[in-house]
């Protein structure tokens, strides 16, 4: 019924924050991941989100996904700016950049709010039709206030003109690509397949052994730093990950588990807050294309023999 009567439009639930809330707090998405809208104001300018970690919606490390601390950052600005400004206005999610500061443990939470001096910015600029980025920051906290995770978004916004319903499809149909263009260049290849000394990956190709990282990947030379299974693998190969932007580094013993993995190498990576991950080459692949899956930032080093 009240699906029925929000298609006809006589009936908006954003009229009416705590029923929203209901709403939005039902979403599958939401559910599954454990993300609960706490608190949406009567004025739509402030809104409060938090995620318990449960057994279901942690990682393989047991803290919370990248892409769960993601989802809870995701359409929050937008929804402020559409109750705020009106229906005279188009606001679009434009891009988002998340930067991940440390695990987050427990229950996080973040806090949204745009105040009427940054509304009525907004407003000034767009009055001449001319469309706006606009960027807010978010920043997700744990318990004890300590920050996990920071995110900046970029808003598309402009002010409708007498443009027809079909120019303003058009427009949105292109925002969605460029989204998605944007989303595809960013992503981390995908392993396809995988057996004894030869694996494929997705826009990178076939090889024996492989470095991956968000955006592309490589052939993985051993010879470049020295890396051998005794020696195990070196500085160099991980540091190379960092640079990539990796927030997620998986790091392969073979599938007979005889290449070896240094403490200190794994420190290299823990010393820039990043999620670390030593796996024999199966479970590696397949915790790898989950992290792919949920859009994080994840990269690693994979050995498809011993």
């Amino acid at each position: 019924m009240i699906a029925a009567l929000i298609r006809r439009r006589k009936f908006d639930p954003m009229n009416h924050p705590r029923i929203f809330r209901l709403i939005i707090n039902s979403w599958p998405p939401y559910l599954g991941a454990g993300i609960l809208v706490e608190g949406i104001s009567r004025d739509w300018k402030t809104i409060r989100v938090a995620m318990k970690l449960h057994w279901y919606n942690r990682n393989y490390v047991n803290s919370h996904f990248g892409g769960s601390l993601f989802s809870m950052t995701d359409p929050f600005y937008m929804l402020i700016l559409m109750r705020n400004l009106g229906r005279e206005y188009i606001v679009w999610d434009m891009a988002a950049k998340i930067q991940f500061i440390q695990p987050g443990w427990g229950k996080v939470s973040a806090f949204f709010s745009i105040d009427d001096q940054r509304l009525e910015e907004i407003r000034t600029k767009a009055a001449s039709g001319e469309k706006l980025l606009e960027r807010f920051r978010v920043d997700v906290l744990d318990e004890n206030g300590v920050r996990v995770a920071g995110v900046t978004k970029t808003l598309y916004i402009r002010k409708k003109s007498s443009e027809t319903k079909a120019q303003q499809k058009r427009e949105s149909f292109t925002l969605r690509k460029e989204d998605k263009m944007a989303h595809l260049t960013d992503a981390s290849p995908r392993i396809i397949s995988s057996g004894w000394g030869e694996m494929e990956v997705e826009t990178v190709g076939r090889s024996k052994d492989f470095k991956l990282w968000p955006g592309g990947g490589r052939p993985w030379d051993w010879s470049e730093y020295g890396t051998g299974h005794s020696r195990g693998i070196q500085k160099g190969d991980v540091e190379e990950l960092i640079t990539k932007g990796c927030r997620v580094v998986i790091l392969t013993t073979g599938r007979m588990q005889r290449l070896k993995v240094p403490q200190t190498t794994v420190d290299i990576l823990k010393a820039q807050s990043i999620e670390v991950v030593v796996a024999d080459t199966k479970k590696a692949i397949q915790l790898y294309n989950d992290y792919v899956e949920k859009g994080q930032a994840v990269g690693g080093l994979f050995h498809s023999t011993c």
